[in-house]
């Protein structure tokens, strides 16, 4: 099933007209997992900063891209990969019902290894690795998934810039096992659709914003393999905005405003 994706013309004007850096070519793109709130957010990000030579997106399905620089790139088990300098890879929720996520490749958690292998021998240097903003509300299988991420395995892979970015503080979620757990667990998760609006941690948009302000200041800072918790991300989705925040935190400087009882960024 074919799908499409539309960007805002007003975003798409502000896009062209960014400078782009003078001494060196716009670096090339990858998104995998653009299917769910967060994924799609993160695509929309990637087109509207103007700043890549080219923004890819892996897909399972022909997808019909009207904007220039958006490429579908066939995701097939053993097939090489084009060459990509950044790519980012997010876990969300399914595909929604009206079929907007359809053509989209969602990685599994277990597969991301495989996945990070296969993204670096195509030249990726940066890669960026999204967990989802509630796994409390994912399918069981994702969350099991989540769980048992293996970070090492992709840091030992020698990335010059690795970044996992984890908006929950339980974004590794734990097994339930018991019935009274998971009733706990579901009771929990419908007390969020309680809270005031303007009282959530996060919304998908913060986070997609987060991320590509990392890659922004990140090229002129120190490389390295890099954990973004709940507590930065927050920081960063308050009203002075993400760029003040990553420019201190890429630095060193942890004096970052938190939200009460919560613990500082490491």
């Amino acid at each position: 099933m074919a799908s499409s994706f539309a960007l805002d013309p007003t975003t798409a004007l502000q896009a062209a007209a960014r400078p782009q850096a003078p001494n060196a070519p716009p670096p090339r793109l990858l998104v995998a997992g653009a299917g769910g709130p967060l994924g799609r957010e993160v695509l929309k990000e990637a087109l509207a900063h103007g700043r890549y030579a080219s923004v890819g997106v892996l897909t399972r399905a022909p997808l019909q891209a009207g904007l220039r620089r958006l490429r579908a790139v066939p995701f097939g088990d053993g097939a090489d990969l084009p060459a990509n300098d950044i790519a980012v890879v997010v876990f969300d929720r399914g595909r929604d019902h009206y079929g907007r996520d359809e053509a989209y490749h969602l990685p599994e958690p277990q597969a991301l290894p495989a996945l990070a292998a296969r993204l670096r021998a195509s030249g990726v240097h940066t890669l960026v690795v999204v967990c989802p903003i509630a796994p409390a509300l994912l399918p069981q299988a994702l969350q099991h998934g989540l769980a048992n991420l293996d970070e090492q395995a992709v840091a030992a892979l020698g990335f010059e810039r690795l970044l996992f970015v984890r908006p929950t503080q339980d974004a590794v979620a734990v097994t339930l096992t018991t019935w009274p757990q998971r009733l706990a667990r579901w009771m929990l998760s419908q007390l969020r659709y309680m809270i005031p609006q303007q009282e959530r941690p996060l919304r998908a948009g913060a986070v997609a914003a987060f991320v590509f302000e990392v890659l922004r200041q990140w090229r002129d800072a120190a490389p390295g393999t890099r954990v973004a918790a709940a507590p930065l991300l927050w920081a960063a989705a308050q009203k002075e905005g993400p760029e003040p925040v990553v420019q201190r935190w890429l630095r060193g400087d942890a004096t970052l405003p938190l939200p009460p009882g919560a613990p500082a960024p490491g």
